[in-house]
């Protein structure tokens, strides 16, 4: 992470539709930390072709290969068993989901202004405040501002498999950045950075590049415009990418 660049932890990158990457063409990645050393993220919208009951009611020792599925298109319920394929770096399975303590948060490493923020593995993170009438400052402990959990512990896959309470999504491999690469590429405008949230991440539906490259349209027509309102004819921001 460059001194030019904020943290992209726990946030999304997008795929500008001027990258062309073949496997990152027309990905969002949710980040799980960026900092000097690296970044490493989840690509949460590359279904595979293995599925994620098949894969966790076999030995252990064997492996999904999940390639990106072929077709064209798969209905939603079908989507949801895939295993995602996370990236092009080979890895193991992992799982996202939102039960808070089981695993690593994918944590948002933005912190308010006076104030300095520290989080563990365990997702509670400790929080120095300003405090003028305090000679050494005020400390505040609370859950770290996770947008998700990640694990590759194979008796929490097996846990989170059967907690009908959780939303999960199964990924195999990786995204991987070396020091300074992403944010050479950020500064290329390879990517779109926005706010990671818990619905677009546990969707398994085939139109979340669209929608998320919608909503950056409308935040950054509406920050060169102000207060006033952005409208098309149907609603929606014309990416002008059909």
């Amino acid at each position: 992470m460059s001194e030019g660049n904020a943290s992209c932890g726990g946030q999304f990158l997008i795929a500008s539709p001027y990258l062309t990457d073949g496997f990152f063409f027309r990905s969002v990645v949710l980040v799980v930390r960026h900092e000097t050393q690296g970044a490493l993220g989840v690509v949460i919208n590359r279904p595979g072709t293995d599925r994620w009951r098949e894969v966790l009611t076999t030995s252990s020792a064997t492996k999904p290969t999940s390639p990106v599925a072929e077709e064209a298109s798969e209905n939603e319920a079908d989507s949801a068993e895939r295993i995602f394929v996370g990236g092009p770096v080979e890895g193991p399975l992992l799982a996202l989901h939102d039960i808070a303590g089981i695993g690593d948060p994918c944590q948002r490493n933005d912190s308010a202004e006076g104030s300095s923020s520290a989080a563990d593995s365990s997702g509670i993170s400790a929080t120095v405040h300003d405090n003028p009438a305090e000679a050494f400052g005020s400390l505040s402990i609370h859950w770290a501002d996770a947008v998700a959990w990640l694990t590759a512990d194979e008796d929490h896959l097996r846990l989170l498999a059967n907690r009908a309470d959780a939303r999960v999504k199964f990924v195999i491999n990786y995204s991987g950045w070396g020091p300074g690469q992403l944010d050479r590429e950020l500064n290329d405008g390879g990517w779109l950075v926005a706010p990671a949230d818990t619905e677009s991440i546990f969707d398994a539906g085939d139109d979340i590049w669209e929608r998320l490259v919608k909503k950056c349209g409308h935040r950054i027509m509406s920050d060169l415009t102000g207060d006033q309102a952005v409208r098309d004819v149907d609603g929606s921001f014309d990416s002008g990418l059909n």
